[in-house]
C-alpha cells in the first residue's frame, strides 16, 4: 500500500499546476485535471480506509490544494465552478482524513 500511496502521491503534486494555476490566474477550472485528481482520490479513499495513519506528505499535499482552491472560491459565489470545486475536494477530505460515525456519505 505504502509504494501506491508514495505513486499517488507524486500524480497528484504532478497534476497540482494544472488544478491550480487555470483557478488562480483565470479563474477557470481545468476539467480534465480535476477529474483525474478524483479518479486518485477515490483510490486514496479505498487505499486508507480503516487505517490508523496516512502519508504526511500525502496529507500536506492534499491540504495544500484544498486551501489554495478554498481561498479562491472565497471570492466567488455559490454556485460558481471554483465554489463547487472547493466544496466536493473537502466531501473527499472528509472521508480520507476520518471514518466519520454518520455515514459513508456519496461521490
Amino acid at each position: 500500500m505504502n509504494d501506491r500511496i508514495e505513486e499517488i502521491t507524486k500524480l497528484i503534486n504532478d497534476l497540482t499546476t494544472d488544478l491550480l494555476v487555470p483557478i488562480r490566474t483565470s479563474k477557470l477550472v481545468n476539467k480534465e485535471a480535476f477529474s483525474e485528481f478524483y479518479k486518485l482520490l477515490d483510490e486514496v479513499i479505498k487505499l486508507v480506509s480503516e487505517k490508523e495513519l496516512i502519508n504526511r506528505k500525502l496529507a500536506g499535499l492534499l491540504f495544500f490544494i484544498y486551501t489554495t482552491i478554498s481561498a479562491e472560491a472565497e471570492h466567488t459565489n455559490y454556485s460558481s465552478p471554483i465554489f463547487l470545486e472547493a466544496s466536493k475536494i473537502e466531501d473527499y477530505l472528509s472521508k480520507i482524513l476520518w471514518d466519520s460515525p454518520f455515514g459513508k456519505g456519496t461521490i
